[in-house]
């Protein structure tokens, strides 16, 4: 049985790390017409996806939307820290 919540936080925590790391190096993606934290949206969707396609052949304990929001915020977050705090203020 696969727990999805076990999978999803720590993803979204890398995720949070690699996009703010990126946002950091190219201040021109943080000017972006998207802002770089709403590209977080984009890998839970995947995640979701897979998690969907995985549950038709084992099974699955879906996400609640507690850890969906406890993952966003995370990811968010380390963001924030990334770029704000350890990198200086990027010109966003």
């Amino acid at each position: 049985m696969v727990i999805a919540r076990n999978f999803y936080v720590p993803l979204m925590c890398f995720a949070g790390v690699v996009i703010g790391g990126y946002a950091r190096a190219h201040p021109e993606f943080a000017q972006s017409s998207v802002p770089p934290y709403v590209w977080l949206l984009g890998v839970s969707l995947v995640f979701d996806l897979a998690i969907m396609a995985l549950a038709s052949r084992v099974a699955v304990v879906p996400l609640s939307m507690n850890m969906r929001v406890i993952g966003f915020f995370t990811g968010v977050v380390l963001y924030m820290l990334i770029v704000y705090v350890f990198g200086g203020a990027a010109a966003t």
